[in-house]
């Protein structure tokens, strides 16, 4: 062997060394590995590069994970060899196959530990000479085929035992990350987009009554569709205008590789499932599929499902509805009684037929009326109810809609995800209990559906509805309820202590405290009084009261 190789080799190995045992140290100290992660390293580069004023400034380095696109974790050092002594001939033919030979020895073995090597592994090889010109370039993947064979029995385990059981048997979160992209690894599982979809969507049921799992899952899965549509999909039939202009152009005919039908409509799948979301990403994923010929997208994207009235039109208005972009597109011939009818009769006879509950809705008003009710975005859809709910002869119709709406953790696409998003029938519900107290049984259901953890609107609702219907006995229980479904950052309310000063007030409260938990009373409390010594001036005058009647 060659000298300059033989140090070459010896640097190299004694700069990879210490940072392999760094790593197993800490990977030794995990209290638990999933059994869906056959190992954390998979990336090895090696290579030297120019300086930024002259390749004489250059350095050797290695990367023990593999960098964003942004990033740069290389190790380098000064090395006893010059790049200038070092040929393609001799880095190809000696360098090269005996560093891989050690690396892929340790990569089958376990001598760092079961969990140190994933089940693949890539090792680059990157050298430039003193123009920045390539001067050895080389990647290569290996796999380790008992692992691999491990991991997928792992999955298929999991899927048996975690996935498909019956309650109360649940997975745990971090296996849920792994187990979502395994799904879509097409080493471990044949791609099958069917039984991606089946066993996702299985999850969602199994999950969803469980909030923070639930939560936890619907994120994960959206990552992993959309690494996968990023990372691994896309790139193959189509290229980024720049590095920093990410817009994707197909790429020409001559370039173009096959279309894998199964991948594309896998692509489709995830528009679907993200697009609950994210309405722009779900729109662009089926955009591109119709670039790659889709025919299903085409459809999707023009027309919807099919499964629904995509299309009716009156002499008092026209809508339009496509259930996989979930929008609908209201025109009204006037701003009458009788035209919000017929659009909310339409909307209703959606829902009933299974149009999803997050829609976005795409309607405009001469009337901008909006709820007095703090923290509500300024949405068309909010202002549609607004206005369809300044006629009493709607509101059982919008009564109906209301109930037909709600759905637990779900939430409207007529804003962007974030503080404003509101469950469906929100508007409706919170509009119908400030407009009548006959509405106030739908709007308790409402307040024990609505998701505290992800929802803020009804935090300032309380005000709203003592402004509209003044405070007394007969308000205090529905006021509980929408106290009780604060979120955790809501705040006291101001201006109250003149409202529960009165011993009717103060009793009618005690009362409804007595039912719920411990820490939902110190909640409504907190709401109610503010600070600790205004709470405890309330519960002495509620506990004399309280005395004086019996």
């Amino acid at each position: 062997m060659h000298p300059h190789i033989e140090l070459l080799l010896s640097e190299t190995w004694s700069q990879l060394e210490p940072l392999y045992l760094a790593e197993k140290k800490r990977i030794d100290e995990f209290p638990r590995y999933s059994p869906l992660q056959a190992g954390l390293r998979d990336y090895f580069k090696v290579g030297y590069r120019k300086g930024k004023s002259s390749y004489k400034q250059g350095s050797f380095f290695i990367e023990v994970e593999e960098p964003f696109s942004w990033s740069d974790s290389a190790y380098t050092w000064e090395s006893e060899v010059f790049i200038d002594d070092l040929s393609p001939t001799l880095l190809q033919e000696e360098y090269a196959p005996a560093l891989q030979q050690r690396l892929h020895t340790l990569f089958m073995s376990d001598e760092y530990g079961s969990h140190f090597f994933d089940y693949r592994f890539t090792v680059s090889f990157a050298f430039e000479n003193e123009q920045g010109e390539p001067l050895y370039v080389h990647t290569e993947q290996w796999i380790n085929p008992d692992k691999l064979q491990s991991l997928q029995q792992a999955l298929n385990d999991f899927i048996d035992r975690k996935i498909k059981s019956d309650l109360p048997i649940l997975p745990q979160k971090e296996d849920l990350f792994f187990f979502a992209n395994l799904m879509l690894n097409q080493d471990v599982v044949p791609l099958d987009v069917q039984n991606v979809s089946s066993l996702f969507e299985h999850t969602d049921t199994k999950l969803i009554t469980f909030r923070e799992l639930y939560s936890d899952w619907q994120s994960t899965s959206r990552l992993a569709l959309l690494h996968w549509a990023n990372e691994i999909f896309l790139p193959r039939y189509f290229d980024m205008e720049s590095e920093y202009n990410t817009t994707l152009h197909l790429k020409s005919a001559d370039m173009l590789p096959a279309i894998d039908a199964k991948e594309l409509e896998l692509l489709i799948y995830t528009a679907l499932r993200i697009g609950k979301s994210n309405a722009d990403q779900r729109q662009t994923y089926l955009e591109y599929a119709v670039q790659l010929h889709s025919d299903q997208a085409e459809i999707y994207l023009r027309q919807g499902s099919g499964t629904i009235e995509s299309e009716r039109k009156t002499d008092l208005f026209h809508g339009k509805a496509n259930d996989i972009l979930q929008t609908i597109q209201i025109k009204l011939t006037a701003e009458e009684e009788s035209n919000y009818r017929e659009a909310l009769t339409y909307i209703c006879d959606l829902l009933r037929t299974g149009f999803p509950h997050e829609y976005q809705l795409k309607y405009s008003s001469k009337s901008k009326s909006l709820l007095p009710v703090k923290g509500l975005a300024k949405s068309p859809l909010h202002r549609f109810f607004a206005n369809a709910l300044q006629y009493p002869a709607l509101h059982p119709l919008i009564a109906e809609y209301g109930e037909l709406a709600m759905q637990e953790f779900a939430w409207y696409s007529d804003v962007e995800p974030g503080e404003k998003s509101v469950m469906p029938g929100t508007y409706a519900i919170l509009g119908l209990g400030l407009y009548s107290t006959d509405y106030f049984p739908l709007l308790i259901q409402y307040m024990q559906m609505v998701d505290t953890e992800h929802q803020s609107a009804q935090d300032h609702y309380a005000e709203a509805l003592v402004e509209a219907h003044g405070m007394d006995v007969s308000l205090v229980s529905v006021l509980m309820s929408i106290l009780v479904a604060s979120g955790q950052s809501a705040k006291p309310i101001k201006g109250w202590t003149a409202y529960i000063e009165r011993p009717e007030i103060i009793l009618a409260w005690d009362h409804q405290l007595q039912t719920i938990e411990d820490y939902q009373r110190d909640q409504v409390l907190y709401r109610l009084c503010g600070s600790a010594a205004k709470q405890k001036s309330f519960i002495q005058k509620a506990e004399k009261l309280r005395s004086s009647k019996s």
